[in-house]
């Protein structure tokens, strides 16, 4: 039997509708982690602005509820695990959605392993002597056999970790606002940083790039999205990615401003070194410091553990829309019947994860940095589109005071070109090389998928498919 014959192959395996929207938000904020977000880019942020983060923080916050709320309506009209490439491609049309999910692929392995190996730097201060590397890959080595149970089981084993994180979060939030001095807000309306052992003046054009970097940290609700074919109610996703929105921002923003406004002594927090350990070794004991670094652990594994998850059910998408050769195809839709798991996918996320120990951070880093921004400009055209072709916004969620933030995005993907033009070092480079992604993505769509005898065109589950032609 021929699996890519639509008429002889069985229709493709359906996930359990077993979440509920909790469980989902659960899951959501466990893989964008605003733990490690605050504590691993966080602490760069707060060092590059000064006390210019907590505006950078702000203005990043509705930044990122822009983009935010784009997504939410894309994918609530067609809520998959395909995540927001589908949701681009139903609104757009097919050559978007396999364009967004080819480029999409070179992201997954490097942004599982440079969360897996933060991990050991965390654990280092408890007295572990695993070396970095050791550390990583059995990091992987668990979440990719955890990732094999049953998603209700992953939830609450992420809520458990999730609720460690949170404590941690809001410990410094707590001691930075039980200890908030008068003249640090005046700091804030000011903006300074330290360079040097020296208070300088954080200009302009440092706490933009903080608010770029501020909304990038930010980001991540989409996610509920990869969770959308488990969730009982999936017309409810879009909603759902709001509320993990704010949530995140309150979870990010609040240990931030903690920390400015509480710090005994803010230049020495803001120079060299950990700015939270800093922060928090001028009030608390060692005792709780180590329950930080423990927690930032946790949260690494944590996101590590519901990326796992959620992208596998995503890679599965992939070989249920015929994105690859047939033997592909069928192999990244086999399950474990037991579990629901999509074994395969998860397996071959496991082994490019633990190969990309091997490549350099900064080039890990500079691949990363320029997919998003491109996104942005799919998600504005999206609801533009969308909206005019009937595709979206028509009673699961709408975006707010439409047409100003799909307008907004185009303004934000303009800042953000600007942004990583203008640094040559590397945001330069992982544009053009992002460009350069997209271009033979879209390549693979027009000059390989499209020359196959039946031509192609995205599918997702039976069900959402029916819904949205009906």
């Amino acid at each position: 039997m021929n699996i890519e014959d639509p008429v002889a192959a069985p229709a493709a395996h359906t996930f359990k509708r077993s979440l509920s929207g909790f469980g989902v938000i659960v899951l959501t904020l466990s893989v964008l982690s605003p733990g490690v977000s605050i504590f691993v880019s966080g602490a760069s942020i707060l060092q590059q602005a000064g006390t210019g983060v907590v505006i950078a923080f702000l203005i990043g916050a509705l930044v990122c509820y822009c983009q935010t709320g784009l997504i939410a309506e894309l994918g609530a009209a067609y809520p998959t695990a395909g995540y927001d490439y589908a949701a681009i491609g139903h609104a757009l049309g097919d050559w978007a959605g396999a364009t967004c999910y080819l480029a999409g692929i070179i992201g997954i392995p490097l942004f599982l392993n440079i969360s897996a190996a933060g991990i050991a730097t965390y654990l280092h201060p408890l007295g572990l002597s695993v070396d970095d590397a050791t550390m990583t890959f059995a990091t992987i080595a668990v979440v990719t056999t955890l990732a094999m149970l049953n998603i209700r089981t992953n939830e609450y084993i992420t809520g458990v970790f999730l609720l460690i994180e949170f404590a941690a979060l809001l410990l410094v939030a707590g001691v930075g606002g039980a200890h908030a001095h008068p003249d640090s807000f005046r700091l804030v309306a000011q903006p300074q940083r330290v360079e040097s052992g020296a208070w300088l003046a954080a200009g302009v054009g440092v706490v933009a790039l903080a608010v770029n970097n501020a909304s990038w940290t930010l980001g991540g609700a989409s996610q509920a999205l990869l969770f959308s074919e488990d969730t009982k109610r999936p017309q409810t996703i879009g909603r759902i990615i709001l509320i993990a929105f704010l949530l995140t921002a309150f979870l990010e923003t609040a240990p931030i401003l903690g920390l400015i406004v509480g710090a005994k002594d803010l230049k020495t927090v803001l120079g060299p070194g950990d700015p939270f350990q800093i922060f928090l070794g001028q009030y608390v004991s060692q005792t709780v410091l180590k329950f930080v670094s423990l927690s930032i652990a946790v949260a690494i594994f944590n996101a590590c553990l519901a990326g796992f998850v959620g992208i596998g059910r995503n890679v599965f998408s992939m070989g249920r829309t015929k994105l690859f050769a047939p033997v592909v195809n069928g192999a990244l839709m086999q399950v474990l019947p037991a579990t629901d798991a999509p074994w395969v996918a998860i397996l071959l996320i496991g082994s490019a994860t633990a190969l990309a120990t091997f490549l350099p951070l900064s080039f890990k880093l500079l691949l990363l940095s320029g997919g998003t921004t491109l996104l942005t400009a799919f998600y504005a055209m999206g609801v533009f589109i969308g909206r005019r072709r009937g595709k979206t916004g028509l009673g699961t969620y709408r975006t707010p005071w439409f047409p100003l933030f799909p307008g907004l995005g185009v303004l934000i993907f303009v800042g953000e070109l600007i942004a990583l033009w203008s640094d040559a070092e590397s945001g330069r480079k992982s544009l053009i090389i992002y460009v350069c992604v997209y271009l033979l993505a879209y390549a693979y769509y027009r000059f390989v998928l499209m020359r196959r005898p039946e031509r192609w065109t995205m599918v997702g589950p039976e069900e959402i498919d029916a819904a949205v032609a009906g």
